[in-house]
């Protein structure tokens, strides 16, 4: 696996700038721990050429903006971004851990992040607690293949997560058969 690159922003402060090394040293650890699961073999450029409001598109470009390509083996994370509208801030992204768990996503990784999170910055720990609750009132998310959500649209997907109705039926039946996996 090549390395992961984080990049470490002048403006971060020394708490941030810990747990951002912490965390290019544990998302290889994370495919790691993962092996069974199948990378997607995209990269961003692939990913921008998904049709305009899938998953996909949206998902390159994110990366492109990032300037960023997806990890092999945790690729979904990116889409959880997008999808639940989270910055790449270190604070988003412990905030983001804590939405998952509360949305039911419960892995060595998420708990991890968050327990740390939760030392490293108490500050922010109201955040937290408002994401978790968020999470836990939202749709679970935990047993989606989003790989097999790349050609979906991308509006439809957000509103599903949020128990918004719509009109797509092929959707909602494929999002139930992930639900009872």
């Amino acid at each position: 696996m090549k390395p992961i690159i984080i990049k470490y922003k002048t403006e971060h402060g020394v708490r941030e700038r810990i747990l951002l090394f912490l965390l290019g040293e544990v998302i290889p650890i994370h495919a790691r721990l993962y092996e069974k699961r199948q990378p997607w073999g995209l990269r961003m450029e692939d990913l921008m050429t998904y049709p305009k409001g899938t998953l996909g598109r949206e998902l390159g470009m994110f990366l492109r903006d990032e300037e960023l390509q997806p990890v092999p083996k945790v690729e979904r994370h990116d889409a959880f971004h997008i999808l639940l509208d989270f910055s790449t801030h270190i604070y988003d992204e412990a905030a983001m851990q804590f939405y998952l768990i509360g949305n039911g996503k419960i892995s060595p990784f998420t708990l991890g992040t968050a327990v740390f999170a939760g030392m490293m910055l108490p500050d922010q720990w109201g955040y937290f607690r408002r994401q978790f609750a968020r999470g836990r009132t939202a749709r679970s998310i935990a047993k989606w293949n989003f790989k097999e959500l790349l050609n979906e649209n991308f509006a439809d997907l957000k509103k599903i997560i949020n128990h918004q109705p719509v009109n797509n039926p092929d959707l909602l039946e494929k999002l139930a058969k992930f639900d009872k996996i």
